[in-house]
Formats: structure tokens, C-alpha cells, sequence
């Protein structure tokens, strides 16, 4: 009975912190408040970052959502393949049809007191070829920041996910120039940026961000070991991941070691530059046992929040699950990992 008025009153202080933050319109959150709407997170995978919704196994639905509300998670990001529901000549514009189910999700995720990141993701075109398609990029951020503007700062923007390739070379020039153009529309908004290679935490300090800029989140992946957490997955384009089938994670001294080191750089980079970090993606295979997976997830949540990380874990339904499609329901030794009680 306790562990419930516990969840319950949890649920209501977060409640209470989303809902007068958005009755502070003329007082906006800072950026360590906003971000720590983002401290248990739920990445709502292989849905909008599909070409079509249902294409790879989810389509999202409000009940979904209270149902991650209902789990004890604080905010849902979205990740969004946008080059496939946009005109690919100028002016470039948006699909309004897909525009407006986006703006369902939002409002749907606002009514369960839900932060909510709007994510870029999925583009080879700007990748391979930055300069052919910057002003697709561009024009993507133009629209977003103009439809977007009246919304509270519950809704934050994550300008492009693990940048790599021909990118990494000019990504600060391009997000810089992807901030200023969000900047004239959300002065205030929260925006999510990470590293190179694929947001990698080996990559931060190649992170240079303007120090005008006091609204700005920084992000990276991590998937340490890939060995555990790549197993069986066959797109994965390094190693032999069928061969990995099998794979535990104990917790040994050596396997928290390979992890803690990669948190230990980003915690240092961020106290030096006095920003606050979301770790943005992590998790592990449905391959890996449950035993193993459980042990993992647990390992890097209670590290991120020593740190001070806030946390989005890969992912819902799909993939890397956390809750069994299947069966309609959440696969509960993985919840009890990220959610303790």
C-alpha cells in the first residue's frame, strides 16, 4: 500500500510541476527545470520514425500514452523520419495530414501530463550530402518552429538525431543555423543537441555550443556493450550480431566499467560547460535475456541519476521493449528496473 501512495503522490508533485510551469507563460522554466521533466523518459520507437505509422509494427494511440503515464514515466520523445512526409523541392513543405496527427500525439501527450520531444531522425539524404539538402533541413525547422510556438515548453525540439557521416564535418555550423532560425519563434524553448557519430558519448567534446544560448539540452546515445545490447539484431552493420546470441550481463566490475567510463566523460564535459545532459537513448535487444536486461537497465538508470542525467529509455513496444505488444502488457521485471516501486 505504501509503494502505491508513493507512485501516487509522485504522479501528482509531477503533475503539479507540468501544470504550473505552463501557467508560467510569462515565467519560463529554466533549462535545469525543463529538463528534469525529462527524468524517466519513454522513447516511442519504430512508429513516426517508420516511412508510414504501422509500417514497423506501432501506431500510436492515446491510450498508450496514459499507459506510460500510468507506469510512472515523466515525458515520451518521439522520433520522427520528417524527409519522408515532406515536398522534396522548395519550398519544402510539410504534409499537413502528418503535421496534424503529430499535433494529436502532442495534444494527446499534454492531456496525460506528459513531456513530449519532437525528434528529427532518419535522413541519409542530408547525411551522405549536407550541402545538397541544408535548406530542406532548414525549411524542416522554419515550419516546426512557426506551428510551434504557442505551445509550452512541455514540447521541446531535438534539432537532428546521431548526426554521422558528411554531417558530422559541418553539423555545427548546422545546427547553429537550425537554433537561430527556432530562436525567432521560441526564445525560451527547450532544444535537445548531441554529439557526432551517432551522439556518441566518445564524441563530446567536439560539442561546441554558443554560450548566449541558456535553453539548450545536450543529449547522447549509449549502447555499451554492443556485444549484450546488439545481439541478434541483423541491420546492426558492425560485428557479427547473430553471433552474439546468447550474451549476458552480469555486472561485473569490467562490464560496469565500460559504461561508467563513457558517463564519467560526459558528466565532466557538462560541469565544465554547465549544462544540463539527457541521456537520450538506451537499452537492449529482445534478444537479450530478461534476467540480464533487467540488471542492465537498472545499472544505467541509478548511474544517469548520480550523475544528474535525466534518461530516455529505448524503447515502448517495438524492438528493444519494454512493454510485451503481445501480450498487452508491461514486461514487468524491465519496469521494475526503471521504476523502482
Amino acid at each position: 500500500m505504501t509503494a502505491k501512495i508513493n507512485v501516487v503522490a509522485l504522479n501528482m508533485l509531477l503533475s503539479l510541476l507540468f501544470s504550473s510551469a505552463v501557467k508560467a507563460n510569462n515565467k519560463p522554466m529554466d533549462i535545469t527545470e525543463a529538463n528534469k521533466l525529462l527524468a524517466k523518459t519513454m522513447n516511442i520507437a519504430f512508429t513516426f520514425d517508420a516511412p508510414k505509422e504501422g509500417a514497423w509494427g506501432n501506431t500510436l494511440t492515446g491510450e498508450e500514452l496514459k499507459n506510460i503515464k500510468a507506469a510512472g514515466f515523466t515525458a515520451v520523445r518521439i522520433p520522427i523520419q520528417w524527409v519522408t512526409r515532406m515536398d522534396s523541392v522548395a519550398p519544402y513543405t510539410i504534409n499537413p495530414a502528418f503535421l496534424k496527427r503529430i499535433d494529436e500525439v502532442v495534444g494527446q501527450a499534454q492531456k496525460n501530463h506528459l513531456a513530449v520531444i519532437i525528434e528529427n531522425c532518419i535522413d541519409e539524404q542530408l547525411m551522405t550530402q549536407p550541402e545538397k539538402h541544408k535548406d530542406r533541413f532548414m525549411a524542416l525547422w522554419q515550419q516546426l518552429s512557426a506551428h510551434y510556438a504557442s505551445y509550452p515548453q512541455q514540447v521541446m525540439f531535438e534539432l537532428m538525431a546521431e548526426p554521422h557521416a558528411a554531417l558530422e564535418k559541418v553539423w555545427e555550423s548546422y545546427f547553429n543555423s537550425a537554433l537561430a532560425i527556432v530562436r525567432k519563434d521560441n526564445p525560451t524553448r527547450p532544444v535537445i543537441v548531441g554529439p557526432g557519430l551517432y551522439n556518441s558519448a566518445y564524441y563530446i567534446n567536439t560539442l561546441h555550443l554558443p554560450d548566449n544560448d541558456q535553453y539548450l539540452i545536450v543529449t547522447f546515445h549509449i549502447y555499451n556493450p554492443i556485444k549484450f545490447t546488439m545481439q541478434g539484431e541483423q541491420w546492426f552493420p558492425i560485428g557479427k550480431p547473430m553471433e552474439w546470441i546468447g550474451t549476458k550481463w552480469t555486472g561485473t566490475p569490467e562490464e560496469q566499467n565500460e559504461i561508467t567510463y563513457c558517463l564519467d566523460m560526459v558528466a565532466q564535459w557538462a560541469t565544465a560547460h554547465n549544462r544540463p545532459v539527457f541521456m537520450g537513448e538506451f537499452g537492449a535487444s529482445n534478444n537479450a535475456d530478461i534476467e540480464s536486461k533487467a540488471k542492465f537497465l537498472a545499472f544505467y538508470r541509478e548511474q544517469a541519476e548520480k550523475r544528474n542525467f535525466t534518461w530516455g529509455v529505448f524503447s515502448y513496444n517495438v524492438g528493444f521493449s519494454i512493454f510485451d505488444k503481445a501480450a498487452n502488457q508491461w514486461r514487468s521485471e524491465l519496469l521494475k528496473a526503471l521504476i523502482p516501486g
